[in-house]
């Protein structure tokens, strides 16, 4: 099966509008996103309007939950400081049919996806909005593993630490890096993060996906204008790190 799978795209329009000229070079119609769409970027409205367009579904991320329910108090100050800005400017008044539907949208993306023998989550199969899966997990937090393989069938697809690469049912982790983006997809159980399109941190300022074609996956980077989005950033006021930061992949 050929598709895409993107993730975090946290309001970066300029990181987002490039993914989809690859994708649509490859023919992908079946993109899906697994959420955190807005949060930290200028451009929250821009981004839920492409996603609605471009992917066949999108999954809540904490991000995104956050903004909705105003439930901000496990949030760094940085996070909750660009939610709050995110939320005076999505929140639907009385008149605003457009707002309405993004934040409907929004509030309507499932948790987890079942799929052509995939599982979909934003972080965890045990906690799909909250819980990290980090590389150190498979020797420092077994149990924690164990639960969470328990949960799945197949390759199981998330996000949330931005570490593009996947957990295999040893519970070894396989970093992607620019040196290794095509891998086989395991046949076993396993979990696959797709690195993030916004707010990639592995030290790759570039924007990171993942396209899954027929037992591979295929991690692609790609650049956008770091820059236009440092500027839209300041220009709104918020935090000059979420600008800074753009630049080391961190």
């Amino acid at each position: 099966s050929l598709c895409a799978v993107i993730s975090h795209l946290h309001a970066t329009l300029p990181a987002l509008d490039p993914v989809f000229s690859p994708l649509a070079h490859l023919g992908i119609q079946d993109i899906y996103c697994l959420g955190d769409v807005v949060g930290y970027g200028p451009w929250p409205e821009e981004c839920v309007d492409l996603v609605m367009e471009r992917c066949r579904w999108t999954l809540k991320g904490n991000h995104d939950e956050g903004m909705l329910t105003g439930a901000m108090h496990d949030f760094n100050p940085l996070a909750r400081e660009s939610l709050m800005w995110t939320r005076k400017r999505m929140k639907p008044g009385f008149f605003s049919p457009r707002k309405k539907k993004r934040w409907q949208y929004l509030e309507a993306a499932p948790s987890r996806v079942d799929q052509d023998g995939f599982a979909f989550v934003h972080a965890s199969p045990r906690d799909p909005i909250r819980e990290y899966v980090l590389k150190s997990d498979g020797f420092l937090d077994p149990e924690k593993m164990e639960e969470n393989f328990s949960l799945i069938e197949g390759p199981c697809f998330n996000g949330h630490t931005h570490q593009p690469g996947f957990t295999t049912s040893d519970f070894r982790f396989h970093q992607a890096s620019p040196d290794r983006l095509v891998w086989d997809l395991p046949k076993d159980p396993c979990i696959i993060n797709v690195g993030s399109v916004g707010q990639p941190r592995d030290g790759d300022p570039r924007s990171c996906f993942l396209v899954v074609d027929d037992g591979k996956l295929l991690y692609q980077r790609v650049d956008y204008d770091i820059q236009r989005t440092q500027k839209e950033i300041l220009i709104q006021r918020m935090s000059p790190y979420l600008a800074e930061r753009l630049v080391h992949g961190r």
